[in-house]
């Protein structure tokens, strides 16, 4: 093949479009953890599953997650100025699930039969999660279809040490099983 052919294989590559599904499909090959952004007053909270989440900054501590700007929490975020991060375990797949897509149990029903408790600054937070992250929203920044939301960490906890997490990966929600005593070694050697 000449140069100019080369050339030109590699601009038609360029411009061809990326369809979502297929992204999606993609994408759904990078294994991630599973969270529920929980957020708004009591009476009024819901949440919704993510796994688009990450740590940005140690100085200040800062996290980020991504939303759709269709998303029923946009409006919750706004009023609270704040948000949690509940990371789910292996044995939260039901819970991953009620809180994902759009369902009928929005608001205050969002919670009946979840255990949950609410922070200082009235937060919810899912009481049985790996873990959490209490925010303080500092910034959103519109990308495409969806929102980055940054936030603070004000507060954080570990209520059960040793469960697996929940993990995402090609469309399917399981455990990671990585067994408890290698997180213990893991601990200890740091």
């Amino acid at each position: 093949m000449s140069a100019a052919a080369r050339s030109l294989t590699r601009a038609e590559e360029k411009t061809r479009i990326v369809e979502p599904l297929d992204l999606r499909r993609v994408c759904g090959l990078f294994t991630t953890g599973v969270t529920v952004i929980t957020t708004g007053p009591d009476g009024d909270a819901d949440g919704t599953t993510v796994n688009s989440f990450t740590s940005v900054s140690l100085e200040p501590p800062l996290v980020l997650f991504c939303l759709h700007q269709q998303s029923r929490l946009h409006t919750l975020l706004e009023r609270s100025g704040g948000f949690t991060v509940n990371f789910l375990s292996g044995r939260q797949q039901p819970l991953a699930r009620h809180f994902a897509g759009r369902r009928a149990t929005a608001g205050a029903g969002a919670f009946e039969g979840v255990p949950h408790h609410f922070t200082e600054d009235g937060l919810p937070v899912l009481s049985e999660a790996l873990a959490h992250l209490t925010c303080t929203t500092v910034d959103v920044h519109t990308a495409g279809d969806h929102d980055i939301v940054i936030g603070e960490v004000v507060e954080l906890g570990v209520p059960e040490h040793g469960l697996e997490p929940l993990i995402f990966f090609d469309g399917s929600l399981g455990p990671l099983e990585t067994g408890t005593d290698r997180f213990q070694h893991t601990r200890q050697a740091s």
